[in-house]
């Protein structure tokens, strides 16, 4: 199985709707984290992000996006989360990625073979 880098797959989706974006005013800030790699194929994880994006583009009032990567120890997944100020307040969106192979989990945990 193939492991995907999270934060070039983010990039990509970023890039492909940047004019999208800046058409919509808004500024993209992404907070730090560590490189996460994810099993699974890239471009469902891109299509995901990028509609992430776009929904976040979509519901934004104001003229900042946050964009954060959480990879908590101890969770089996990663959340990719998208906040945007709408006219009531703000609004949180996110995306969330595992980090295991949900196809090996039928063979059982490792302690048991």
């Amino acid at each position: 199985m193939a492991r995907i880098c999270l934060h070039c797959v983010l990039a990509r989706a970023l890039k492909a709707e940047l004019q999208t974006l800046a058409g919509r005013g808004l500024e993209v800030k992404l907070g730090p984290s560590a490189a996460v790699f994810l099993p699974g194929a890239g471009a469902t994880i891109y299509r995901r992000l990028r509609s992430l994006l776009r929904e976040a583009a979509a519901e934004a009032t104001g003229d900042r996006l946050k964009l954060a990567v959480l990879d908590l120890p101890g969770k089996s997944h990663v959340e990719v989360t998208a906040t945007v100020a709408t006219a009531i307040g703000a609004r949180v969106l996110s995306r969330t990625f595992p980090l295991h192979d949900p196809a090996m989990l039928a063979r059982g945990f490792a302690e048991q073979a």
